[in-house]
């Protein structure tokens, strides 16, 4: 079953982003079968004549209102009705669970027709861009704070600063008023867990204001040994903290050590709202250049 669905994920990814390489078998194993104890996850497949020709996933923090829906269609499958199946089963999760919306993205015209018919509006765009590396990259330290990096599990004496500042990614656009990060000691160590159990290296760089407190912070994830690929997830500065540079010099540490400890790494990728010009001038000034662009759509919930 999973090589059917590797394959339907696959050409869809290759549709909407073709400059980037797809994720592995492997990842997407790894992915599907190793959940953070904290989030939702559910799956569904369509089958034509025996074989899997559609892929459906609700996936969110477990309490979320808004969870993340996404409904994937084989290319040569298309206009039988297997995404709308699929999309009615994830609606009567969604519901049984409470949620009040769902947010889905879409890159491509045979997406955004989909998303139009099932009645979802659209909300943000959002930018993909790749990183080719090695960069030079430079960013000047900042007074008054230090930085500490590490891979795998946070030190236990940053666990809790680094679960608050982690909500700083609240102030960043959202598709939906209701997709708000909540974050906590044990929610840190639950995606620590799934992304080890997927042989997936957490590479954070933090800036501290003093020796526990983490004002700013990125983190990149990469598959050991065998993708050439890593996935850059949040970046944020605490709001009392930022416009001093904080934010170019995690950055600019975590891409020196990634390129320092993993040279068979190639590129990295990014996902930023079209709004957010801050945080796409920084990542054009490193390099950065975008492949696609994403829209957000939110379907509401009746009933």
């Amino acid at each position: 079953m999973l090589d059917g669905v590797y394959e339907v994920s696959r050409l869809c990814q290759a549709e909407e982003s073709p400059a980037e390489p797809p994720r592995t078998r492997v990842e997407m194993e790894g992915f599907l079968l190793h959940v953070p104890a904290s989030d939702l996850r559910e799956y569904w497949v369509a089958e034509d004549g025996g074989a899997i020709v559609g892929f459906g996933q609700l996936a969110g923090a477990r309490k979320s209102p808004a969870p993340r829906v996404e409904v994937l269609v084989h290319p040569d499958a298309r206009r039988r009705g297997h995404g709308l199946a699929l999309l009615e089963s994830v609606l009567r999760a969604a519901r049984e669970r409470g949620a009040r919306e769902l947010i889905g993205v879409h890159a491509t015209e045979a997406g955004s027709h989909f998303a139009a018919r099932a009645g979802a509006a659209d909300s943000q765009r959002e930018v993909r861009s790749l990183l080719r590396l090695p960069v030079e990259a430079s960013a000047a330290p900042v007074e008054g704070y230090a930085l500490e990096s590490w891979v795998g599990a946070a030190p236990e004496r940053l666990l809790d600063s680094f679960a608050r500042a982690r909500e700083a990614i609240n102030d960043a656009p959202f598709p939906s008023d209701a997709e708000l990060e909540e974050w906590d000691g044990a929610r840190v160590r639950a995606l620590e867990t799934a992304l080890e159990r997927r042989n997936r290296d957490i590479r954070v760089t933090v800036a501290l204001a003093d020796r526990d407190e983490v004002v700013a912070f990125t983190e990149l994830r990469v598959s050991r040994p065998g993708s050439t690929v890593a996935n850059t997830e949040d970046t944020a500065v605490v709001a009392a903290h930022r416009r001093r540079g904080l934010g170019r010099w995690v950055k600019v540490e975590s891409l020196r050590r990634l390129q320092a400890d993993r040279p068979d790494v190639e590129l990295v990728t990014t996902v930023n709202a079209e709004e957010n010009e801050a945080i796409l001038r920084l990542n054009r000034s490193l390099g950065f250049a975008p492949v696609s662009i994403q829209t957000s759509c939110v379907l509401q919930l009746q009933g």
